[in-house]
């Protein structure tokens, strides 16, 4: 018997708001009706790009340890230990 499946975390929405002129809109809806969209998800698709672009990816970048001069490694310690057997 399978158990139940967990269920997902429900992702949360904030709500954004800003102007357009009357121009900036008709050139909004003459571009989502000729592309089959609707101006949510142009907006959307445009924000992602200029992030994407700007280097704010969905990729998590991951930071390397900064190592000082004076940290020792294991690596240190088997080479010395590889010298004395020698």
């Amino acid at each position: 018997m399978a158990g139940k499946r967990k269920r997902r975390k429900p992702i949360k929405y904030k709500p954004v708001a800003f102007k357009l002129t009357q121009q900036q809109k008709k050139r909004v809806d003459a571009f989502c009706r000729k592309n089959g969209t609707t101006p949510v998800n142009m907006y959307k698709k445009a924000i992602m790009a200029y992030l994407l672009s700007n280097g704010y990816g969905n990729l998590k970048h991951s930071h390397e340890p900064v190592i000082g001069p004076n940290q020792m490694s294991i690596f240190d310690i088997v080479e010395d230990i590889g010298a004395i057997k020698l």
